[in-house]
């Protein structure tokens, strides 16, 4: 049984039909395969994790703060979460993906919803995120990896510059605020997969948008501050997108290690390279 006829029977079996049938998969992310089926005359997503996506998320905090996020009407509405696999299926937002647009049009809507996020009450925990990025280093090793010493180097001067910013307020984050997770319908903007939320400073969700060209983190930056931004604003943008460079630098070379790059076509080494640039780039100015 293939991943496609896998998720049909899953389907079927919990919404007691039998007429799922695929619509298409949905690009993004490194492993995971995600389907939008239609089933009963209404679409939905369903997610199956990839090989060794338990090393990265927490479905106990995910399945958290899902039922936390639904407060705020941002989210879509998940029907149903398997703890033990990942597995999760959740009502199809009809949109348009925001990475499939200009994105900086969209700034000021993506504010709004960051702004309701980072001013909300919500209950996460922490996100803990120098606490992650050992487990990402050591996940590494535990392959048989060796760190280059450039990695340390970049490494060292992360460290250096974290008790700057040891003071920030944290907040409820969304903490994967880059636009392949958001989708805009007519005036709202969802806001999805909500694996890595916790409390962390509100510019590490704007750093997630480098993602999709630093460029489109800084126009949504000043769009945040509402103003140009300071130098002291900028370099706290640059570290947490510096951070987040070395995080994806350590998931690539595991997935890597671990045999991805054959499995899923895609040359991890070269993604982890792009990223170890990035961030030597960032930590330099």
């Amino acid at each position: 049984m293939n991943v496609e006829e896998y998720i049909v029977a899953r389907v079927n079996a919990l919404l007691h039909t039998q007429d799922t049938k695929i619509v298409m998969r949905l690009e993004g992310g490194m492993s995971n395969y995600t389907y939008v089926v239609e089933a009963l005359g209404k679409k939905y997503t369903y997610r199956v994790p990839g090989k060794f996506a338990e090393k990265f998320v927490d479905r106990v905090d995910e399945w958290h703060n899902i039922q936390e996020v639904e407060r705020l009407g941002l989210n879509n509405v998940t029907t149903y979460v398997e703890i033990l696999s990942g597995e999760k299926l959740a009502e199809y937002v009809e949109g348009t993906i925001m990475s499939t647009t200009d994105v900086v049009s969209y700034n000021e809507m993506s504010v709004k919803a960051l702004k309701k996020i980072h001013g909300s009450d919500l209950k996460f925990k922490d996100y803990n995120a120098f606490g992650r990025l050992d487990d990402d280093e050591r996940y590494c090793r535990e392959t048989g990896f060796t760190h280059p010493q450039e990695y340390l180097d970049l490494r060292a001067k992360l460290e250096a510059l974290r008790k700057t910013y040891k003071s920030v307020k944290m907040v409820p984050c969304h903490c994967d605020y880059q636009p392949t997770n958001l989708v805009i319908s007519g005036d709202k903007l969802y806001v999805l997969d909500w694996e890595f939320a916790g409390m962390n400073d509100p510019f590490y969700d704007i750093a997630c948008y480098g993602n999709a060209g630093f460029d489109k983190a800084l126009a949504l930056l000043e769009c945040y501050v509402g103003h140009k931004p300071t130098d002291d604003e900028l370099h706290r943008l640059y570290f947490h997108r510096a951070f987040q460079c070395l995080q994806w630098y350590n998931v690539a070379i595991f997935k890597d290690r671990v045999g991805l790059s054959k499995d899923l076509n895609m040359d991890f080494n070269a993604v982890a390279l792009m990223f170890l640039g990035m961030a030597k780039d960032l930590l330099e100015k």
